[in-house]
């Protein structure tokens, strides 16, 4: 195998239609790890030396890993860790030991950017990234160490609402009906726009919405966050991967979802609401169970809550998975 390196975000073009061939293959397969996620990211956040490594088995490009060396040395994932849930090396599982191995080599080598402390963040747990790049550390005598970082809770959809509903706890079953007939009763009326349909205006109502929830997001959405959160919405909605869908009242907006869909996969991606209108109805869990009608409906298989133990999570039937963050010191 053999490593191919790029360097800026025009090269990124150059392997473009391959980047998508090989993700849909990976053994970890992530709309945080497409392209358009990641070029985004890096247009609004990027700083220091790019590395995007190509390895190539007899000139088939068999994996990617998308990274970069940050002012201060440190060897990270593009796609950053504050509003990408899952990054990790794009491979098949047949050739994504190959590919970490020969990764790995290239990085401890002359070629590799001069870092001195990796810090790898948002690996989920069942690719084993972590575990084997942390021998390979220990293997050469550096310090490494695995650690948890945190909960993405998630389930299996089945194949009706009903049978959804039916595998909650009682209460809360009783619970989720209760307020989508109590909604009902309110004419409350659900907007979907679905992957693949394009809606730009709605994308900023969303942000805005999100900016109204409460402190905590509206702290968060600084005016740079808020234009790359932007900017990632719209390419996603491009792409075909971004879904949306809102809650209105009398042409209130309540609430509202952004969601991506990838490989039959639904991921909770955030939600804004409105807390000084209608509160009684409950609009974020009333518009999160029509969410989950609707992609059963389409077809789909699994819904990610992504990262976060909050309680709403559980309740809606999320099980938990793990992601770790990896540390080498070299």
């Amino acid at each position: 195998m053999r490593v191919e390196v790029f360097r800026t975000l025009q090269d990124l073009g150059r392997i473009e239609e391959q980047w998508r061939g090989i993700l849909l293959e990976s053994a970890v397969s992530t709309p945080f790890q497409h392209i358009e996620f990641q070029r985004t990211w890096w247009q609004h956040f990027g700083q220091g030396e790019l590395c995007l490594l190509a390895v190539h088995n007899n000139d088939v490009l068999v994996g990617l890993v998308s990274m970069y060396v940050d002012e201060d040395a440190v060897l990270r994932w593009v796609g950053g860790e504050d509003i990408a849930d899952y990054l990790d090396v794009i491979a098949s599982p047949a050739e994504a030991s190959a590919v970490r191995r020969v990764v790995f080599e290239w990085l401890s080598g002359v070629d590799a950017p001069n870092w001195i402390r990796a810090h790898l963040a948002n690996i989920p747990e069942r690719s084993e990234s972590a575990g084997h790049w942390q021998e390979l550390a220990s293997d050469r005598g550096w310090y490494s160490e695995s650690v948890f970082q945190d909960v993405c809770p998630q389930f299996i959809l089945p194949d009706c609402f009903d049978l959804y509903l039916d595998g909650l706890e009682g209460k809360q079953r009783r619970e989720i009906r209760r307020k989508l007939r109590r909604a009902a009763a309110e004419d409350a009326r659900v907007v979907f726009i679905d992957p693949g349909e394009k809606n730009p205006l709605l994308i900023d109502k969303f942000i805005s919405l999100m900016q109204a929830s409460g402190l905590e997001k509206a702290e968060f959405l600084t005016p740079r966050m808020r234009g790359a959160l932007g900017d990632i919405l719209r390419a996603t909605q491009d792409a075909g991967m971004l879904g949306m869908c809102f809650l209105e009242v009398e042409g209130s907006l309540l609430a509202a979802y952004a969601y991506f869909s990838m490989g039959g996969v639904v991921y909770l991606y955030n939600s804004g609401y409105n807390p000084g209108m209608y509160a009684s109805l409950s609009p974020g869990w009333v518009l999160l169970g029509h969410l989950i009608e609707h992609v059963i409906a389409s077809g789909h298989t699994y819904f990610d809550f992504m990262r976060g133990d909050e309680d709403y999570k559980y309740r809606f039937g999320g099980e938990d998975e793990r992601v770790l963050l990896l540390r080498i010191s070299r």
